[in-house]
């Protein structure tokens, strides 16, 4: 392995993808481009609740700062 990989070996890149599944959990902010409906949801490839949109925004809101 090269020493300028961020991980040592699979299990330490294991456990950083579930860190991240971890911190998306009811964490992505979610805006339908359709209707304007906004929500907050654990997934990226989402339907619109409101009018059933494929046209969906979604960002890990956990990657921003609070202030």
């Amino acid at each position: 392995m090269s020493d300028n990989l961020p991980f040592q070996n699979p299990d330490q890149l294991y456990q950083w993808h579930q860190g991240i599944k971890d911190a998306n959990r009811n964490n992505i902010f979610c805006h339908c481009r359709a209707c304007d409906y906004e929500w907050m949801d654990s997934a990226f490839d989402v339907t619109c609740i409101q009018c059933s949109s494929k046209d969906v925004e979604s960002i890990s809101s956990w990657q921003f700062p609070d202030d």
